[in-house]
């Protein structure tokens, strides 16, 4: 500290004895990366950063970021998952996920999440149990539900939400631009008119899709994304992807079909309307939608090499950028890593679209039975 320099206490107190308006004025400006660090300064810092007041600040000066959510599974022998946030260690510029607040009815299943603006939702259920009423996947047993839950991500609070009208497990979820959230498939028996629900965000109200579709709905398992301004829809049973076109379901394109994984889970994005998927050979392909072709993202010189496997890689739209997280399994140290890396998307005038890797570090260790053991979710919210 230089000589006559006030002690940092001294310089916070100082500080908060401006009036709130302006003191507000000040963290508004400050990246929602150090957010989580500046809550431990005092009570009074945690009550302006999770004020409504904060972010109506933000709105006015236009401070647009997007944040980096990540789902964790909690112990092998467990369904238990926790929900951490992308920030900066204190006194390093080093990022980190560090734990914020997973409600028991979250935190004791793995439904779809999606995120809404600020928002991100957790729909249906996926709870492990003997006793209720039961979704068989696979060699294990799942309840379904209609509960949705909602995190506010200016605040990290979580409440209930209008449940669906029918009762699903691991459903396809994926937002359109108007805030709608369509959620599909989960559960055996639906027909044409019930297989897929919307929830409008604005008014907190759920409906049916009533577009009849007999071929589409035979199943329980699907991905959905939110594509060239429509809905895509990919049957697991029947490994075929439809889309939403002037009130009807249409097949898409084959060649977009069969480079889109039913299996992939979240190994795929949509940025700026370019339809980008992770593939089992460890690189990262876009749809040619006027070629119809998937095509090799070029450049991403520095990336490490990703695991093989769909599961283990999330992807996600990060304000116009590409937000990949991947896990890693160290035999040596029998210790989990999780990796985050930032990619900026260039396209060029010969059609070619560039990826540059702007950042990645390792973000997340465990170790031990007992830690953290994998990466279901991944994926950003919009915060002002």
């Amino acid at each position: 500290m230089e000589y006559g320099e006030q002690p940092p206490i001294k310089r916070i107190k100082r500080f908060l004895m401006l009036p709130d308006d302006l003191v507000l004025n000040c963290l508004a400006r400050v990246s929602r990366l150090h957010y989580p660090t500046l809550s431990l300064v005092s009570k009074k810092f945690r009550s302006l950063l999770a004020s409504t007041e904060l972010y109506q600040t933000r709105i006015l000066l236009g401070r647009t970021e997007s944040c980096l959510y990540a789902c964790l599974r909690l112990r092998t022998d467990s369904e238990l998952v926790h929900w951490f946030i992308l920030c900066r260690r204190p006194h390093s510029s080093k990022k980190v996920l560090v734990p914020i607040s997973s409600p028991n009815s979250t935190s004791l299943s793995l439904p779809g999440v999606v995120a809404a603006g600020h928002d991100i939702y957790a729909i249906g259920g996926g709870l492990k149990n003997n006793t209720a009423s039961i979704h068989a996947t696979g060699s294990k047993k799942y309840n379904a539900s209609s509960s949705v839950m909602v995190m506010d991500s200016r605040s990290h609070t979580w409440h209930e939400a209008p449940s669906m009208r029918v009762a699903r497990v691991f459903p396809a979820a994926c937002t359109q631009l108007d805030g709608r959230i369509y959620v599909t498939g989960g559960c055996d028996n639906l027909d044409s008119m019930n297989w897929i629900e919307i929830f409008d965000t604005k008014t907190q109200t759920w409906e049916f899709l009533q577009i009849p579709s007999e071929e589409i709905c035979k199943g329980s398992e699907y991905s959905s994304v939110s594509y060239e301004g429509t809905v895509y829809v990919k049957s697991d049973e029947k490994d075929v992807t439809y889309k939403l076109h002037k009130g009807k379901w249409r097949e898409a394109d084959i060649c977009m079909d069969r480079g889109w994984s039913p299996s992939s889970s979240s190994s795929y994005c949509v940025v700026e309307n370019v339809f980008y998927r992770y593939s089992s050979d460890g690189r990262i392909r876009w749809y040619d939608l006027k070629n119809r072709v998937w095509k090799t993202l070029k450049g991403l010189e520095g990336l490490p090499s990703l695991p093989n496997s769909h599961d283990n890689v999330k992807m996600a739209d990060h304000c116009g950028k590409m937000a990949i997280s991947w896990e890693e399994y160290v035999f040596v140290d029998t210790e989990k890593r999780i990796w985050c890396a930032t990619i900026a998307i260039e396209k060029r005038q010969n059609g070619e679209i560039w990826g540059m890797l702007e950042w990645f570090d390792n973000v997340f260790k465990s170790k031990g039975p007992n830690g953290y053991v994998g990466l279901v979710h991944a994926l950003t919210a919009t915060l002002w």
